[in-house]
């Protein structure tokens, strides 16, 4: 009888600021079988070149805004669902709902620990490029899974 191993794997980078003042990022990949379990916290402002601590700044929490994609399977389309939400956005589950769509046979965990800032609908702590920070963010997410999961299969 052979024998069964966890086959987990950790990995984990940073994104300095995309914007001068927005937050630098941090993701978490925890990789299980066909399953992508993603974090992605949020950091104080960095500048181009400056290196970025994984522990600094903010509070980070798990299950801040979390939710769970499913891959689409024949005529089902990618579904979702929200796990968790700590405010009234909902940032993780279209996120989560793309995500999906980009890597098809995996089931898409992700928890975002992000910055009132980046996250409030409207009112004085809303930073004005939000959208574009989210958005340069979701990109450079995708791009490095993507990049992690063709180290994973040899293709590098």
């Amino acid at each position: 009888m052979s024998e069964l191993r966890p086959q987990i794997k950790i990995h984990h980078t940073n994104l300095p600021s995309p914007l001068p003042s927005s937050p630098s990022f941090q993701f978490q990949l925890t990789r299980l079988t066909s399953t992508l379990v993603v974090w992605v916290g949020a950091g104080p402002p960095t500048q181009l070149g400056e290196e970025v601590s994984i522990i600094a700044g903010g509070e980070k929490k798990l299950a801040s805004d979390w939710s769970v994609a499913m891959p689409a399977r024949g005529n089902i389309p990618v579904t979702a669902t929200p796990i968790f939400r700590s405010g009234a956005s909902d940032i993780a589950l279209p996120m989560s709902q793309r995500l999906a769509r980009k890597f098809p046979s995996n089931q898409i965990h992700l928890s975002l620990s992000l910055p009132p800032s980046l996250t409030s609908q409207s009112g004085p702590s809303l930073d004005p490029y939000a959208s574009k920070v989210l958005l340069a963010m979701e990109k450079k997410l995708g791009n490095w899974l993507s990049e992690v999961l063709k180290e994973e299969r040899g293709q590098v």
